[in-house]
């Protein structure tokens, strides 16, 4: 049963530039326009199944909002149809259907009213609304006084609260402080397990991964993937690794690499990086690995001019930027002495052990181990330009790294 339909959906926006030409149009019975039209969607087709959890997952401004806004009906699609099979709850803009001059418990009643419950029923959801919201003494002040967490907090818990068969959420993830995200994120799974249909847009990719059955990805209002999470997730990534991690050299048509997602702008450039290659336990290049196996990283670099016994470092980074893993050379306590030339440095996994997943490998060479304010500009580096991408078993279990162990039954005798 499908609890989701959508079918060639557009949302286009007008555009004025000035007061009153919106007014200009009127009086002319729209035979002259003084707008652009803006396309937020253009000719969306998907299906989501009863119980399903699906995520939203594209750049800002790829229309993942709009959609959710369409879906939630407090806005409409200029083409298409929607159908929907079941009653909705949704929290989408933090301020939606609150009244900033009224008190949160106010709103809780307001909203819930506007959702359909009776005031017996409101009685009784409340106490359980304010505990989950954790607002405590603050549910009696007004909402214009709350920040946009707690606004979000209350939206959240009236939304989760109240009867519903599919839930819209957007960005309820990236918002609010860790322990209340950690909330919903369990909510959410509640809900999954409860056979509700779930909507859910965020940012967050590790979270939706977790918990997400499907991914759609938005790229400029058009739906560019729609798939399992990992690959979904691993395209989005590449997108943006096209996007973002590359742009067109001013003088002519040369791809280089854009330093505005690296940490080190600078470079000191007595020596230069010329190669960084992966290669399995078999002496294949790759850059997909398998949790447990072996895995090589061969570093080439040239020294334009003498350097002392530098450090090469490498770093694994999840999709969010925490850092996994990193080692150098100084830390194995190898020392190069003097080097001068071409040179080629191997570092050796026999058990390359991070779980299933697409991971950044940072290489720089540097002048040594961060001992000096100036040694923190490294020779030459590559950030983000790299990505190792992981597989793994069930039995390896879940989170980032792989743990062998064996599991173990003793029987202690009769109740």
């Amino acid at each position: 049963m499908k609890a989701i339909t959508v079918r060639n959906l557009t949302k286009d926006y007008k555009i004025y530039s000035r007061r009153g030409q919106k007014f200009k149009e009127l009086l002319t019975l729209n035979r002259h326009d003084y707008h652009e039209t803006k396309r937020a969607l253009h000719d969306l087709t998907f299906d989501v199944a009863a119980g399903e959890c699906v995520g939203i997952i594209g750049n800002n401004g790829s229309g993942k909002s709009t959609l959710l806004k369409i879906l939630a009906q407090t806005s409409y699609p200029t083409v298409g149809e929607i159908e929907l099979n079941g009653r909705v709850s949704y929290i989408l803009d933090p301020s939606t259907g609150f009244n900033p001059d009224f008190s949160g418990r106010q709103n809780v009643f307001i909203k819930c009213a506007l959702l359909g419950l009776s005031h017996d029923q409101i009685q009784q959801l409340f106490p359980i609304i304010h505990d989950f919201s954790g607002l405590a003494e603050r549910i009696d002040h007004p909402i214009k006084t709350y920040s946009t967490g707690m606004v979000v907090r209350l939206g959240f818990s009236v939304a989760i609260h109240v009867p519903f068969d599919i839930l819209l959420v957007d960005e309820v993830l990236s918002v609010g402080d860790y322990l209340f995200q950690r909330k919903c994120i369990n909510a959410i799974r509640a809900f999954k397990e409860q056979g509700k249909t779930i909507l859910v847009s965020s940012h967050s990719l590790s979270d939706v991964s977790t918990f997400c059955d499907r991914l759609i990805l938005l790229n400029d209002g058009v739906v560019g993937l729609v798939g399992d999470t990992d690959k979904v997730v691993q395209a989005y990534i590449e997108d943006c690794e096209t996007r973002y991690s590359r742009i067109e050299h001013s003088a002519g048509d040369t791809v280089v690499y854009d330093d505005a997602l690296a940490c080190c702008s600078e470079r000191l450039g007595s020596a230069t990086i010329l190669e960084v290659s992966f290669f399995d336990a078999e002496g294949n290049p790759t850059t997909n690995v398998r949790s447990g196996t072996g895995l090589t990283l061969r570093v080439r670099f040239v020294a334009h001019e003498e350097i002392d016994n530098p450090c090469v470092r490498l770093q694994f980074l999840r999709n969010d930027g925490l850092l996994v893993s990193g080692s150098n050379t100084y830390r194995h306590d190898l020392d190069f002495g003097k080097l001068l030339g071409h040179f080629e440095v191997l570092c050796h996994f026999p058990n390359f052990n991070l779980l299933e997943g697409d991971y950044y490998a940072n290489v720089g060479v540097w002048p040594d181990e961060y001992q000096s304010f100036v040694s923190k500009t490294p020779y030459d580096i590559h950030e983000y330009n790299h990505i190792v991408t992981v597989t793994s078993a069930r039995i390896d279990g879940g989170g980032l790294a792989r743990v062998p162990c064996s599991w173990s039954i003793n029987r202690l005798g009769d109740l």
